[in-house]
C-alpha cells in the first residue's frame, strides 16, 4: 500500500489517497498537541507544502508520519 495524493483540507486535516482507493482524513493537529516539537506545523504556510514518497509524509526531515501512523490514528472515508 502505498500512498497517491495528500490534500490539506481546513481544521489541520490532510485527506491522503491510497493506491488501494481507500481515503483517509489523517487529523494532523491530534499529533501537534501530542508531539510538541511539530508545533511548527500550526504555521500553515508550512503545513500546507505537505510532500510525500512512498509510505511517508513529510514537511522536513524534521517533521513525518508514516503510513503506519496515518492508517491507526486516521478516519477512513472510504475502504
Amino acid at each position: 500500500m502505498k500512498l497517491i495524493k495528500v490534500e490539506p483540507k481546513d481544521n489541520y486535516i490532510l485527506r491522503i489517497s491510497l493506491d488501494d482507493d481507500s481515503i483517509i482524513d489523517f487529523d494532523v493537529k491530534a499529533e501537534l498537541d501530542r508531539i510538541p516539537c511539530y508545533k511548527a506545523l500550526y504555521d500553515l504556510t508550512l503545513f500546507n507544502k505537505v510532500k510525500f514518497k512512498n509510505k511517508r509524509i513529510y514537511w522536513s526531515d524534521q517533521f513525518d508520519f508514516h503510513l503506519d501512523q496515518i492508517l491507526e490514528r486516521g478516519q477512513f472515508l472510504k475502504r
